[in-house]
């Protein structure tokens, strides 16, 4: 399509675009033959269209803002087409801006880190309306190719009045171009300086010709007396040099002809030291338009994004340096302390250098996605700028603006694939991530099988987006084990094995890279599952489970060396439950099966054996033994082999006694531990006082845990000494035989021996039984 405005001839170029949004209200204020005019706040915007005519623009589809001496103009990201141009109109004549015309003439197209394509120009750029370096005028025409092919074109009038006071000296790192401007008649060139100066341009008649008698010296080490040329040439060199009313400018593009690279405290510069000659009023004039700008990357240490300054810029300094503050800015605007103190920036001064530092998930942090080498990469990147103002002894002040964006190098990151299948369900589940939100997924390959993502749906299998709450995502993948793609093998042990070989294509906006992320994911899965037992301790006793497996067998449970029975089961009180896949018995603590291990201040330790007999072959298929301890507060244990264990309770006394000065019949025997209201003592039948008495067919060992009061005066031998507590105990053994167990809950008395204590046998069944 060919677009005419006036006389030129408008052919529509392309460049490449990212993703992102910002909002602006719009008015239609008028609509005649393919002219639209639309108002919106701060920018009048006329839209001529050729083949297409668009009625309406987008609300928020365009922003534009006058700061720091710039033009910026931000075009919302889903407005733009496949590719996009700007061109800018002056006089009735069009001009389109290369990259090259671009960086020569003061004009930076960029997309920042949200996506927004963004227009800035400097206030001396070419083609722009200055009036007394006050206000200025730009129309330029935004040129999209939309996604139906046609090309439409949108002139835009900017328009910005001067906010703040042109320093004496204004240095610009863009980009894609590094800008002076100084303030004229800066000081009278010396005869020295003369002598680079071809004599016809000092002659006073002459002077009418104006830029064309200019003249400028370049300086580089290898050139330490300097190169002196005409204008014109240096303009052929891709120097732009002009003059306003009060400046005159020095704009050239990167690694042009006359620049040349150092180091200033580890920070490579680009220079280019220039000066320039020019006659007024029968003198001439030499002015310093000296520029370097900074062009080291950004680095990373895992955390933050680290960009570094120098202090001092040595060859843009002359005679005594004074600091007159530094500033950093995100898109427009210039950042507080408090700002950035709100978003972990952190900045400082070491050896002369500036450092900021940016934790990578801060915000205003951008991750950008790569292919290098058929690998996936990510790069970091903020959009700030640097500001430092200074004084030396030549300028009364210098400006220096960097606009140059922190960007670190292509890191690998490779992709982590998270596998969370559960052999139990049957089905592969795969999560491949986190991406930043450049990333997409394209397709999959299942066993060497290419599946667009509806194909991925018809064949059962489940892709899911999976969204974080710092906008990165990830693709989570769920395969059935029975889906033929998946392949399948019987291995050794009775299992089946199940491999999943996927291949995930991802795709890398808004160029369309594509990256490929290969894994193979395998599970074994039983062919054979057999019986499980498992334990869990409760608060009244032991729980243990018995997972039936898918084996069609009979088995037969038993409780230490006692089948499970319903004889059993009514004996120790036990409670059982039947379940689709499993069965559990829950045993109370002091029932049938329990077996008791130790006895402490920390309580009760019983242990449960339980063993799987196989009916037919009579054989232990399984055996499982599961240990719990339960609290206690007062408890007497009669263990195998005449030993008795009695946890003594002494906290109900009044008033209260000391448990640790507790003693048996034998008052030589004491509590082997005890806190502040227990006593646990330790002993055996023969020994500490215990009494022996035959009851029948059983042996009674009988002892007191007791507390006698203490006297200051001496004891009356006349008078018996009674205890303040007692605590009777008896344990009970069969005649010729201690290796049974009983468990006894005490009663206690404050001050006189228990009528009664309540006893409890190895069955859990309480009886009285006088003392």
């Amino acid at each position: 399509m060919n677009c005419k405005n006036r006389k030129t001839q408008r052919n529509i170029n392309c460049t490449s675009i990212y993703d992102f949004q910002v909002a602006m209200p719009f008015d239609i204020i008028m609509f005649c033959k393919n002219v639209l005019v639309l108002r919106p706040a701060g920018l009048l915007l006329f839209c001529v269209l050729c083949n297409s005519v668009a009625t309406t623009i987008p609300v928020g589809t365009f922003k534009t803002e006058c700061h720091d001496h710039h033009f910026w103009l931000t075009v919302k990201y889903n407005f733009l087409g496949h590719m996009v141009r700007f061109d800018i109109e002056e006089r009735g004549s069009v001009h389109f801006l290369s990259h090259q015309r671009a960086a020569e003439c003061g004009y930076t197209m960029v997309f920042n880190s949200r996506g927004d394509l963004v227009l800035r120009a400097s206030f001396l750029a070419c083609y722009v309306d200055n009036k007394k370096d006050a206000e200025f005028r730009l129309h330029l025409w935004f040129v999209n190719k939309e996604a139906n092919g046609k090309d439409v074109a949108y002139p835009v009038l900017l328009s910005c009045h001067l906010q703040q006071p042109w320093s004496p000296r204004q240095i610009v790192c863009e980009e894609n171009y590094m800008e002076v401007s100084v303030k004229k008649e800066i000081s009278t060139a010396s005869r020295q300086d003369l002598k680079w100066l071809d004599s016809p341009i000092l002659a006073p008649e002459e002077e009418r010709k104006g830029l064309e008698k200019w003249q400028v010296a370049f300086h580089k080490p290898e050139y330490p007396g300097g190169e002196s040329m005409p204008l014109r040439d240096a303009e052929i060199m891709g120097y732009y040099i002009n003059t306003t009313d009060t400046r005159i400018i020095l704009r050239c593009p990167y690694s042009s002809v006359m620049s040349y690279m150092l180091q200033e405290r580890g920070v490579p510069l680009e220079v280019v030291h220039a000066s320039i000659f020019y006659h007024h009023m029968w003198r001439v004039f030499k002015v310093d338009v000296s520029v370097a700008c900074t062009m080291n990357k950004a680095t990373t240490d895992g955390e933050h994004i680290v960009g570094t300054f120098p202090q001092v810029l040595s060859p843009l300094v002359e005679g005594r340096f004074m600091d007159r503050g530094m500033w950093f800015g995100m898109d427009t605007h210039l950042l507080s302390e408090c700002s950035m103190k709100e978003l972990g920036y952190k900045t400082g001064l070491q050896n002369g250098v500036v450092e900021i530092r940016i934790p990578l998930g801060a915000k205003g942090v951008y991750i950008k996605s790569h292919v290098v080498d058929e690998k996936y990469a990510q790069s970091s990147s903020v959009d700030l700028f640097y500001v430092h103002k200074w004084k030396d002894g030549q300028w009364a002040l210098t400006q220096y603006l960097s606009f140059r964006p922190l960007k670190t190098l292509y890191v690998p990151k490779i992709p982590i694939l998270i596998k969370n299948t559960m052999p139990s369900e049957k089905m592969f589940s795969v999560t491949l991530g986190p991406f930043p939100h450049d990333v997409s997924l394209r397709n999959v390959t299942i066993g060497g099988e290419p599946l667009s993502l509806v194909e991925t749906v018809e064949l059962g299998f489940k892709i899911s987006f999976v969204p974080f709450n710092n906008g990165a995502h990830a693709y989570q993948l769920k395969v059935p084990f029975s889906h033929p793609l998946v392949s399948q093998k019987s291995i050794d042990g009775g299992y089946r094995r199940y491999t999943l070989k996927v291949t995930f294509a991802l795709d890398i906006s808004p160029h369309g890279d594509v990256f490929y992320h290969h894994s193979t994911v395998v599970s074994d899965l039983p062919d054979i599952v057999l019986p499980r037992l498992e334990g869990k301790c409760t608060p009244e006793g032991i729980l243990v489970l018995l997972h039936y497996g898918n084996q069609d067998f009979q088995w037969e449970m038993y409780l230490g060396n006692r089948r499970l029975d319903w004889e059993l089961v009514e004996l120790g009180g036990y409670i059982l439950k039947t379940e689709e896949d499993y069965f559990s018995v829950e045993l109370p603590l002091y029932s049938l099966g329990m077996t008791y291990e130790d006895l402490s201040l920390q309580g009760l330790v019983a242990r449960v054996e339980v063993t799987l007999v196989n009916v037919q072959t009579m054989g232990a298929e399984h055996t499982f033994v599961h240990h719990c301890s339960f609290p206690v507060r007062e408890l007497l244990v009669c263990l195998p082999e005449g030993k008795i264990v009695v946890l003594a309770d002494t906290s109900r006394t009044i008033p209260p006694i000391e448990p640790n000065h507790t003693t048996l019949l034998d008052q030589n025997c004491r509590p082997t531990d005890s806190d502040s209201t227990r006593a646990l003592f330790s002993f055996s039948v023969d020994s500490c006082g215990t009494i022996h008495t035959l009851m029948g067919n059983h042996l009674v060992y009988e002892n007191e845990v007791r507390y006698m009061e203490k006297h200051l005066s001496i004891p009356d031998p006349l008078i018996e000494e009674k205890p303040r507590y007692r605590l009777t105990i008896q344990c009970r053994y069969p005649v010729n035989d201690t290796s049974t167990i009983t468990i006894s809950q005490p009663f206690y008395s404050a001050f006189t021996p228990p009528t009664h204590e309540i006893k409890e046998d190895f069955r859990g069944q309480r009886k009285p039984e006088d003392t």
